[in-house]
């Protein structure tokens, strides 16, 4: 009885020796790829691992997949926009695995499944979208934004359905895409605050030319309303003129005024005081 205990004990221990754990947590699942050294089948063991643990063969290998929504982050440089304009964006799609479906995934595609199949039409897909807009709407019109996000997921999604009818079932959904407002490059920036500079410079040419031509307008208004004035009341242009001073010293009372009637006639100077 007690050699057959210590047989038992021995028998566990090299079955133990010859196996290795397969162990996914929360939100995860392990797909088996069965190696053997002499007996049995390989390839890919199609029961995915759940949560928890479960022993198997030292030879077997394993892949631990991700079953919720993953973004993966692609930067795109020197995009081009419809007038050609170069500009930067960064760009995120969220994709995620179906339930059980891990081993499909691995069988058909393999563990780098994005990096082969996904990203660089992802990539292409977001940049034609890109090429439709001008770069003002790609840099702050939100609806654009929202527009290319919704056809790039809409494109991606039937991208997949296309491949896995033709080159076997691909079980990803498109959780969502985002693509951020554009960025302009180093030389488009300094192009962009030259041409600002140059349209700020404009505007305030314009702004004094505008006021000049008000000022102009005002006073041959002023000057018709005077001389309208003049002739309502029958003076003379000196006895005007007159008029008008004592009007600008009625006007500044209180002040330090000089008044000159006459040029030519140093005598009609009158200093004027509070």
């Amino acid at each position: 009885m007690k050699k057959f205990f210590v047989l038992s004990i021995l028998c566990s221990c090299l079955y133990l020796s010859g196996c290795t754990t397969v162990a996914p947590e929360a939100g995860e699942e392990g797909v088996k790829v069965h190696k053997p050294w002499i007996f049995g089948t390989g390839g890919v063991d199609m029961t995915p691992v759940e949560t928890g643990l479960e022993y198997t063969w030292l030879s077997t290998d394993y892949v631990i997949v991700n079953m919720l929504p993953r973004a993966y982050d692609e930067d795109l440089d020197d995009a081009t926009s419809n007038d050609n304009t170069l500009l930067d964006f960064n760009t995120q799609i969220q994709l995620q695995v179906r339930d059980n479906m891990s081993p499909v995934l691995i069988k058909n595609y393999g563990e780098n499944w994005y990096n082969s199949v996904i990203k660089e039409v992802y990539r292409n897909t977001v940049r034609g979208y890109i090429s439709k807009y001008g770069p003002f709407d790609l840099m702050s019109n939100r609806e654009v934004l929202d527009s290319i996000n919704l056809f790039v997921k809409n494109d991606m999604q039937n991208y997949i359905t296309l491949l896995s009818e033709k080159q076997g079932e691909l079980p990803i959904d498109v959780v969502n895409v985002v693509v951020g407002r554009a960025i302009p490059n180093e030389r488009q920036k300094a192009e962009m605050d030259a041409t600002a500079a140059a349209t700020q410079a404009k505007r305030t040419e314009e702004s004094r030319r505008d006021m000049l031509v008000a000022r102009e307008a005002a006073e041959r208004q002023r000057a018709i309303a005077d001389k309208a004035y003049q002739e309502e009341l029958g003076l003379t242009t000196d006895q005007f003129i007159q008029l008008r001073a004592w009007e600008i010293i009625k006007e500044k009372n209180g002040a330090n005024i000089d008044v000159l009637f006459n040029a030519d006639g140093t005598n009609k100077m009158w200093n004027v005081r509070r």
